[in-house]
């Protein structure tokens, strides 16, 4: 999943990976704090977890969307070409949004 923060000079937003699928685990990982360097103007910011959201990865939607060219070729001839798709992508950009969705619900807190 990728997170995001905002650079409070340049206001740029900033973004970094993580194996964390919610705020608890980020929290144990990182620490109460985000310290990253901002990629646009490289000043330090620091950054408590509960200010780091999360947004779908667009690349869960693209490997939806590939697979579903693909069962479409080997699907032709059986009709369900239209539903398959159509279907694949729908459901990864669903669960890319519920996975971002769900960090973005819960907040911790300081230990």
């Amino acid at each position: 999943m990728r997170l995001y923060y905002y650079c409070s000079s340049c206001k740029k937003e900033n973004s970094f990976k993580t194996k964390a699928t919610n705020r608890f685990e980020l929290q144990e990982e990182r620490g109460n704090h985000i310290n990253e360097r901002c990629n646009s103007c490289g000043s330090q910011v620091k950054r408590r977890v509960n200010r780091v959201h999360a947004k779908p990865n667009l690349g869960i939607v693209l490997a939806g969307l590939a697979l579903g060219v693909i069962t479409t070729v080997f699907l032709w001839n059986l009709g369900w070409i239209a539903t398959l798709t159509f279907t694949i992508p729908i459901l990864a950009f669903s669960y890319a949004n519920n996975m971002s969705s769900n960090f973005n619900k819960v907040m911790v807190d300081d230990k």
